[in-house]
């Protein structure tokens, strides 16, 4: 009974107390009463979780319980805010129920959204308050709505707890509750440092993959109750006032503009976290004037953060100039602060000389095309250089008195090897070579086996024959080095002096990786002292192709001249009209007359048709097989680099009554060859020492007897023979 008059007097006292208040509902719902207005605490819940609402009057406004005010004879009404109006709240037991001061949603629905005002009176008594009540769907796919989370906050490095918040009311006293965490919702197996308890969970250090979502699951009867945090990682807080990135601190920078264009100036500074409640500080300033103070046509922007991470940001401030006056040149600074201090960086304007911004552009772009220039030479110098000696170039065969362009300096050094298959750097140096050269690009060549009939002054003839070339062309194969085919440049004096002095240009072609081939470190020595020297790999057969780099740099380096592409008849010519042609076609004439004489039938001279066998089936020269003595044969390819051929206009054919023609001969050396071809043959070496041949028959073919000539040899042609072997080698 003393309680009571306790209260009463309390309540007496705050009546009383109040008598300057305004005494109206906020809503009008209730005349005079004292309203509290909307209580700070705030309900949230996902839809279909149960909620109680407590009345905020026993908790914070009033010094009494429940108890003791219906005890005074005091009620407390429920009512729901619906717009303007205020409507009783009618409990109906099943899903809404009233609980002593509080109100329960066993499952809070969409629809419960709102204030619930909750009023305590009597007669002479009134006093209210509202609370707030949210209700939630999860987000899709989430087992959270990002509209009714927690924010906590923790910095790097440092410890944070997470609670489970607003789940004492779903609390049963003296029994554990059943609680899950979920981190982004979904079980994680977490470090081992962190500790996870019923209600909260401890993180010693804070990592940056910490930040995210946590989720604690409350089971409360046959309903879950959902409380979902948001943890914000953040850097440390900061000790370094702001950085200026850009006008750079400590440096004038000098803009240059030109009067009556618009610009803008961007200046950028870095701010170190600095809690969340402070705003990064930036603004520009002219002298002593901020922007506000200036002119109307300049103007600042919008802070603009460009970058932000763990509360660092990186933010931009521009000013702007619609138009740059004559006045408006000057020392413009960009301040920048936290509570720590203040840095600053400095921009001037400056009038912009006249066409420097074009001088600049021009001399970019020469220095552009210079470079692209460069680039183009340095990936063709070899079609820009033969292009131009093309088009402009001066002919160097003019007036040189020189009748060949170049000396090919290789030989098959071993004559025994000619019924071998040829490798294919023998190919290239024998037919190859020699057949491009001269029938593709018109070049006039030197071939000893070809062009020079040895004799007793057999070196003295190979120097002149070099004498009178403008390029020597050394083809260096494995077979070659290895049996010293170059070494009579080191031995003749008068060739060796003019690779030393320079007197001729040396090309040489290397047809493969030559280190580890006996006497090549020889090959070597020579290189050093030849005095004009260009050195071109072969890369095996894909360098045979026209347009391959390798035939480039042969031509590059042969002489510049007309070019004038020979046929196969001019060919053959040039060949004749060396320094011992007249000596080849005098020996060539006796060999063919001779050999045609031998083989004719005797009624053939009666009847006085021809001194020159013929044959109405004329053999086929490339596809003979010709005797070299010693168990070895060749075929008239492997002969190429031997004999050579030239057109004529075959005689009529004799008619039917005429005599019959001698069977046709298939030696080594006949008058005709296929098509109607004369075959020219610059006698080998083996031929003019003195070695002879002699008819043996070959077999029958059709009814036409078939005959070769056999090689005959005395001991002194033997020794003739072995002697011309080794001036071959040499």
């Amino acid at each position: 009974m003393k309680t009571l008059s306790l209260l009463f007097l309390l309540l007496l006292l705050t009546s009383g107390a109040c008598d300057d208040v305004k005494y109206i509902s906020k809503r009008n719902s209730v005349d005079g009463c004292i309203d509290w207005s909307v209580d700070l605490k705030e309900y949230h819940v996902l839809a279909g979780e149960p909620v109680r609402v407590k009345c905020a009057l026993f908790y914070s406004y009033i010094r009494t319980n429940y108890t003791m005010a219906t005890n005074a004879k005091l009620r407390l009404i429920w009512y729901k805010n619906k717009g303007d109006a205020e409507e009783p709240i009618i409990f109906s037991g099943h899903r809404l129920s009233k609980e002593d001061d509080s109100i329960w949603f066993r499952s809070a629905e969409l629809e419960d959204n709102g204030f619930y005002t909750c009023v305590l009176r009597n007669s002479t008594y009134c006093m209210k308050v509202s609370m707030s009540m949210t209700v939630e769907e999860s987000d899709e796919g989430k087992c959270f709505s990002s509209k009714i989370r927690h924010l906590e906050k923790a910095e790097i490095t440092h410890s944070k707890m997470i609670n489970c918040p607003d789940i004492e009311d779903y609390l049963a006293p003296y029994k554990q509750p059943q609680m899950t965490w979920y981190k982004e919702c979904e079980r994680v197996e977490w470090r081992s440092s962190i500790t996870v308890n019923t209600t909260h969970i401890w993180i010693p250090e804070i990592e940056e993959g910490d930040g995210g979502n946590y989720t604690c699951e409350l089971q409360y009867g046959s309903r879950l109750v959902r409380r979902t945090t948001q943890l914000k990682v953040t850097a440390l807080q900061t000790t370094q006032p702001p950085k200026v990135l850009f006008p750079p601190e400590r440096q004038d920078t000098v803009i240059e503009i030109t009067p009556g264009m618009p610009l803008s100036l961007d200046c950028k500074a870095f701010f170190g976290y600095s809690g969340e409640n402070r705003r990064p500080i930036i603004y520009w300033m002219k002298g002593e004037k901020f922007v506000e103070e200036l002119a109307g046509h300049i103007k600042e922007s919008e802070v603009r953060i460009l970058r932000e991470h763990l509360g660092e940001k990186e933010v931009q401030l521009s000013l702007t100039f619609d138009a740059v006056e004559e006045a408006d040149l000057a020392n413009y600074t960009c301040y920048v602060e936290n509570h720590i201090g203040r840095r600053s960086g400095s921009a001037i304007l400056q009038k912009k000389d006249m066409y420097r911004l074009e001088l600049a552009g021009g001399l970019g772009v020469i220095l552009l095309l210079l470079g692209v220039l460069t680039a183009l030479y340095k990936c063709y110098n070899l079609e820009i250089m033969l292009c131009y000696r093309r088009h402009f170039g001066s002919d160097e065969t003019e007036d040189d008195n020189k009748e060949y362009d170049a000396y090919l300096s290789y030989t098959k050094v071993d004559l025994d090897s000619l019924g071998r298959t040829s490798s294919d750097e023998e190919t290239f140096a024998l037919e190859i070579l020699p057949d491009v050269l001269e029938k593709h690009y018109g070049y006039k060549l030197f071939i000893p086996d070809r062009d020079l009939i040895p004799s007793s002054t057999y070196i003295e003839d190979l120097a002149r024959s070099v004498e009178q070339s403008r390029r020597l062309i050394i083809v260096l194969t494995p077979e070659f080095v290895a049996k010293r085919g170059w070494s009579i440049f080191q031995i003749e004096t008068r060739l060796h002096s003019m690779l030393v002095t320079g007197e001729i240009k040396v090309i040489m072609i290397e047809c493969a990786d030559l280190k580890n081939v006996i006497n090549y470190q020889e090959v070597e020595a020579l290189k050093h002292t030849i005095k004009v020297l260009s050195i071109i790999k072969w890369r095996g057969p894909k360098s045979n192709e026209l347009s391959s780099k390798f035939w480039k740099q042969v031509v590059y380096e042969m002489p510049a001249k007309r070019r004038e592409t020979l046929s196969r008849r001019q060919v053959m010519d040039s060949g004749e009209q060396g320094l011992f042609g007249d000596l080849q076609t005098t020996v060539s004439t006796i060999a063919m007359t001779t050999t045609s004489a031998s083989l004719a039938p005797p009624n053939e001279n009666r009847h006085g048709h021809h001194q020159v066998a013929l044959a109405t089936e004329i053999p086929d020269y490339n596809q003979m097989t010709l005797p070299l003595g010693g168990g070895h044969t060749a075929t008239a390819a492997q002969m190429r680099h031997f004999c050579r051929s030239y057109e004529f206009q075959l005689p009529p054919q004799p008619s039917s009554m005429s005599p019959p023609l001698p069977p046709p001969s298939t030696v080594q050396f006949s008058t005709l060859g296929p098509g109607g071809r004369h075959v020219y043959c610059n006698i080998p070496m083996t031929l003019l020492n003195g070695q002879g041949f002699r008819a043996v028959h070959w077999g029958t073919r059709g009814a036409s007897e078939q005959y070769a000539w056999e090689e005959t040899r005395t001991p002194p042609e033997q020794h003739l023979r072995t002697t011309h072997q080794q001036r071959t080698k040499l």
